[in-house]
This record gives C-alpha cells, structure tokens and sequence, in this order.
C-alpha cells in the first residue's frame, strides 16, 4: 500500500524578527559664549523629537553634568514619554560636528549595547563630549560663537515571530513546473511530426 500525503513527514520554517527603528537629531549651540556660567549640572533643554514612535529631547549642559570638571560640555539623551511602553531599548551616539556638518570621530561617543530607558528620571543618558577649552581652541568647530552636535538614536521595536517560505521553496515550484511544461511540448512536437517511413 503507498504512502499517503499524510504519511509523509512535514517541514515548515518560521523566523524571529527583531526590528528596529533610526533617527537623528541636530542641535546647533548659538551664543555659546553666553551659555558658559550657567551652573554645574544644569542644562537647557532641546525641541522634543520623535523616533520610534517615542518623544525625546537633548539636553546641553554648558558646565558639564558632573561637579568634577565644569571644563566639559555634556550632552545627554532624555526620553520624555514612551508610547504604550514602560520601557524603551535604544542605542544612540553622540557627535560633534564640524562646520560642514560632518561628525568628528574623535568628538563621537557611542553607546554601542542598547540601553534601557524609561520616561521619568531614569530616561536619561549620555556624555562629556568635548572640554571647552578644546572646543574654543579650534575653529573647525567653533565659528561665529555656534557649534552644532548631532544624536543618532536606534530604537528596538517589538519582537515577534512569523511563517516564511521553506528555503529552496519557490525554485523547486518552478522547476517542476518547467519540467512539466517540456514534457508537454515534446508530446505536442510528436503528435505534429510526420511519420517516418521506408522508402519504395
């Protein structure tokens, strides 16, 4: 007795997606010499941006974050509210840029790993970019009392999981269907071909 279809062992294939969603954000400093003095750790704060669906801000801080050095220009990354989320994973860099709006590798910071955020006061991270002193020391960043910086953010969407086709799949599909198709054709050529026969 032959094997049925329902004989036959199965294969199936699924994959685990995990998406994720870029955007950047340029803050450019003008009357930079009129925000130093402003205070150890604290800030100005940027317009709010979206990325990933969530809403961010930058915040500058001209005496540095940290009591330690007020030498140093910090820029941090805030979340501000996180749509539908309690927590938000993201990766993000942090950049200096020059006056043709190109980022300076040594002025970059990087988070590398993705990093848990959170709306509130755990929603905020970021770096000591540059110390002043280097920053006014150099015209290729400084010019007209401006300088600009620049945030890449990456945010990790939600994973899920999804049917796909078997690997090889659809090619085997055609080439049957064309091996099919050459048997039909060579029955088609036969039946038109004159018969061959002995001459009298």
């Amino acid at each position: 007795m032959g094997a049925t279809s329902e004989d036959a062992p199965s294969l199936t294939a699924s994959a685990i997606v995990a998406p994720a969603v870029s955007g950047s954000h340029i803050l450019r400093i003008e009357g930079y010499s009129r925000t130093k003095g402003l205070g150890n750790g604290k800030f100005i704060t940027s317009e709010t941006f979206s990325i990933g669906g969530h809403r961010w801000h930058l915040k500058y801080y001209p005496d540095s974050r940290d009591s330690k050095d007020s030498d140093l220009i910090s820029i941090f990354l805030h979340l501000d509210h996180a749509a539908d989320r309690k927590e938000v994973r993201a990766i993000f860099t942090i950049s200096l840029l020059d006056q043709n709006g190109n980022k300076v590798p040594s002025y970059s910071k990087s988070s590398m790993l993705y990093c848990s955020f959170s709306a509130g006061r755990q929603g905020t991270m970021g770096y000591d970019l540059i110390k002043r002193s280097e920053l006014e020391g150099s015209g290729a960043y400084l010019k007209d009392d401006a300088f600009s910086v620049r945030c890449d953010v990456t945010v990790a969407k939600e994973i899920f999981t999804k049917a796909i086709p078997l690997p090889g799949a659809g090619r085997s599909g055609v080439v049957e269907q064309e091996q099919k198709e050459g048997v039909v054709e060579q029955e088609q050529k036969e039946a038109t071909s004159p018969p061959v026969g002995n001459g009298v």
